[in-house]
């Protein structure tokens, strides 16, 4: 059998759908077209040709290697008709690709108004008066939506398309585990949660969650982070109220000033802090981790960290919980996407070697910030590394994801 070169057999670890709102109703359901016309203040204001295309009928833009490496937003090929995304891939190269919530993060903003920050404000000044609960109500039937188009997307092409369940807001471990075992059973290979809170109420390393995530582990499910799931940890909008961080366009998921992009990885890396010194992966050492759009500058200083305070303060306490070191746990169960076009990728993979089978390539398609032209470009600035760091950026890494 012929070998496939590396760049026709890519792995990404975040793609998303990105329909305009007037759509959504046919593509998820009634709760969509509602918010489409609820949250149409709010699309408006983030710009021209973001999400709002009124005159767009279908996902129908040319389907040509150029079209699919610079459009961008709903205009991109196979932005939200998931047939013709299996198009898309194959012109870029994309054997698999774990697909995030567009839509469905308007679900969990609405489900967190307490936790969701300057965004969920906004859409309850718009909402008005609905309550509270009838708007969390409003976000978890949105999500159930977003479910249910994941599971509808997943049949297309399991071994290709992966889109990721969500969760509503679990209340208690026996919520959770309902809910993970529903997504599961129904086919979905990758659960997001929300790492700006706690976990179904509790610590990520409590041994009361270790039926969840000896669940995702024995199961080959990776539990995944990603930009925008993180409600609740940057809870008052406050930080970033000053002339200097006024964002220059809006996001559903990215602020898009500087206060915003420079402090996206705090929520993860705290939970990973947990997680790891918890003694989670000691337990679970199957469980696959992603923290996606997250960017990939910290990863290297949080093991640095967590391996000074192990060795230097707490070995002899720590040696009843791990038996590695913590940025042993890192390298073998954690991954992360860097920003491709913005972070010097091949300065980590030489600066920081027992990290080197965490970073991984994401093209983010079809959101802006995965820029365009991607994956040449990170080609020729990993190339001078080798042939074994551009198999591992490109494919290996991604593989403990996409499994």
């Amino acid at each position: 059998m012929k070998a496939v070169p590396l760049l026709e057999r890519v792995l990404d670890v975040d793609g998303h759908e990105f329909a305009p709102p007037h759509l959504w109703g046919g593509i998820f359901g009634p709760v969509a077209a509602r918010l489409a016309e609820v949250c149409a203040p709010m699309i408006r204001a983030m710009g021209e040709d973001y999400i709002e295309r009124p005159d767009q009928a279908a996902d129908d833009m040319a389907m040509t290697p150029e079209n699919v490496w610079t459009l961008r937003h709903t205009g991109a090929p196979g932005a939200f008709d998931m047939t013709r995304r299996l198009e898309a891939m194959d012109l870029m190269g994309l054997r698999s690709q774990l697909i995030f919530p567009s839509y469905g993060l308007w679900g969990q903003i609405l489900s967190t108004p307490e936790g969701g920050g300057p965004i969920a404000a906004s859409l309850q000044a718009i909402m008005g008066s609905i309550p509270v609960e009838e708007m969390r109500s409003i976000g978890f039937a949105a999500t159930d939506e977003w479910n249910d188009w994941s599971v509808r997307t997943t049949a297309l092409a399991p071994d290709r398309l992966r889109p990721v369940g969500m969760f509503k807001a679990p209340r208690d471990v026996d919520d959770l585990m309902a809910q993970a075992r529903d997504l599961i059973g129904r086919g979905l290979k990758g659960l997001l949660v929300n790492t700006g809170a706690p976990l179904a109420g509790l610590s990520p390393a409590s041994e009361a969650l270790d039926p969840f995530w000896a669940l995702a582990a024995e199961r080959n499910v990776p539990v995944l982070a990603h930009v925008g799931s993180d409600l609740g940890f940057l809870n008052s909008p406050e930080w970033a109220n000053t002339a200097a961080f006024a964002p220059q366009k809006l996001s559903i998921e990215l602020g898009f000033e500087p206060y915003s992009l420079a402090t996206t990885h705090l929520p993860v890396e705290h939970f990973l802090t947990v997680m790891v010194l918890g003694g989670v992966f000691e337990r679970h050492p199957g469980l696959r981790f992603g923290a996606i759009e997250l960017g990939a500058h910290w990863l290297g200083p949080l093991a640095d960290n967590l391996d000074m305070w192990a060795e230097k303060v707490f070995a002899r306490r720590i040696a009843s919980v791990l038996s590695r070191r913590p940025s042993e746990y890192l390298a073998r169960n954690v991954r992360v996407t860097p920003h491709s076009l913005v972070e010097p990728v091949d300065r980590f993979f030489r600066r920081y070697l027992r990290l080197a089978d965490c970073y991984c390539y994401s093209t983010d398609y079809p959101h802006l910030e995965g820029g365009a032209h991607s994956k040449s470009k990170m080609a020729e600035m990993l190339e001078p590394l080798g042939p074994e760091v551009l198999e591992k950026y490109f494919a290996g890494n991604g593989a403990w994801l996409l499994p």
